[in-house]
């Protein structure tokens, strides 16, 4: 598919991890009308996480970090 013809935000997923899932909630719903996926758990990490699909069309999901990240420790793999 030619980059001219493609919707934006087509195959790209950004995903980022936040020590403040809390405010970084309260914040998307200020900017985004709507969410695409409503705060839930992770059930591979086990963290709070929520998707929306930012104007410019791409889709992000925004994951809290691990209470052992939070300590300073390195989640496990």
């Amino acid at each position: 598919m030619s980059r001219d013809n493609a919707t934006p935000g087509n195959g790209l997923l950004l995903f980022f991890r936040v020590d403040d899932f809390d405010m970084a909630l309260k914040r998307a719903r200020v900017l985004v009308g709507r969410l695409e996926e409503e705060p839930h758990a992770n059930p591979n990490t086990r963290t709070k996480e929520f998707s929306l699909q930012a104007p410019d069309g791409y889709y992000v999901t925004i994951s809290a970090l691990s209470s052992l990240e939070l300590r300073g420790h390195e989640a496990p793999a």
